[in-house]
């Protein structure tokens, strides 16, 4: 981890140190706290409304945390930043899509607290391989099982055409943990301290995340989406 003061932190849920909240518009709330997250009935219409202004605030998050990438490694592969731009467009889109069907369900963008925990957490590694290991092959392939499972609700719940922009989303988000892990092979490739660094960084996510999750949301486990992790290239 580094000390980046002259990036701006804060500490939060278990003394968790974590870079603090991109700029976001007026009418949002930004909490640090999970626990502090709109709850609602699953299924209800605010719970789906509530689901779908956290997935536009995700999305965003991911476009902010691959252009941050960009800056923060510019003597980076030209192949790679190329990856990461791409990465940029398809978040944007997502981020739309998302906002897209909020409105439909009758909601709006600041109607819910956001939570930039992502962010914060991937944007306090100082390397390359760790952002890429902790963002692409953990956070991306983790949506590939949250979406794979979105599907079957939103389906149960009437709207077939959420259900489609979730499995279109799923599609890049392939691409997105797939080329991490091509990435992270060749970066490893004849220099170990590459791989050092992304292992050691998968590790102390696994610390952050038991400090920064609320009592009892842990045993909320999710199936795992062997089939597209299988087509992302990852171990299952």
């Amino acid at each position: 981890m580094s000390d980046t003061n002259s990036i701006g932190t804060i500490v939060v849920r278990g003394g968790v140190t974590l870079r603090a909240s991109p700029a976001r518009e007026p009418c949002f709330t930004i909490v640090t706290d999970q626990a502090d997250m709109a709850k609602h009935s699953e299924g209800s219409l605010e719970s789906r409304r509530e689901k779908l202004h956290s997935d536009v605030n995700n999305e965003i998050q991911s476009l902010e945390i691959a252009a941050q990438a960009l800056v923060d490694f510019p003597d980076a592969l030209w192949e790679l930043r190329l990856e990461l731009a791409r990465q940029c467009w398809d978040e944007t889109r997502h981020a739309r899509l998302f906002r897209r069907r909020l409105l439909a369900l009758d909601g709006h963008l600041g109607e819910f607290p956001i939570l930039n925990q992502e962010w914060g957490v991937v944007c306090m590694f100082d390397s390359l391989p760790a952002r890429l290991a902790v963002q692409n092959r953990i956070f991306e392939a983790g949506s590939l099982d949250v979406f794979k499972k979105g599907v079957g609700a939103w389906i149960a719940w009437g709207d077939a055409e959420t259900a489609e922009v979730l499995e279109g989303v799923m599609v890049d988000e392939i691409r997105h943990a797939a080329f991490a892990a091509e990435w992270l092979r060749r970066l490893g490739a004849g220099n170990p301290s590459a791989t050092l660094k992304a292992v050691a960084a998968m590790s102390q996510l696994k610390t952050m995340t038991a400090a920064l999750t609320p009592p009892g949301e842990m045993d909320h486990e999710i199936p795992v989406n062997t089939e597209d992790r299988r087509h992302a290239g990852l171990p299952i």
